[in-house]
């Protein structure tokens, strides 16, 4: 069985090599990197403050690996 994290990263890397997260908007920093108390970081919408979702996944729980790919892929709408 593979842990949030390991899942996380797969998400991540599946996003890395289809050139980008699905469902952006195509606009740049949109998006910033929330430290939580348990440890963990949130990937949440500058302007609404929402967490940010992709697909059924809810950007939050993230190590700081992860959470910086992420927010990366999502400020980089002509990444890479």
């Amino acid at each position: 069985m593979k842990s949030k994290h390991e899942e996380h990263a797969l998400a991540i890397s599946t996003w890395e090599s289809e050139r980008g997260a699905p469902n952006r908007s195509g606009q740049r920093d949109e998006y910033g990197r929330r430290f939580e108390g348990d440890g963990t970081y949130t990937i949440y919408h500058l302007f609404t403050g929402e967490t940010a979702e992709i697909g059924p996944w809810k950007m939050e729980g993230l190590n700081p690996k992860n959470a910086a790919r992420a927010l990366h892929i999502l400020n980089n709408p002509t990444w890479p």
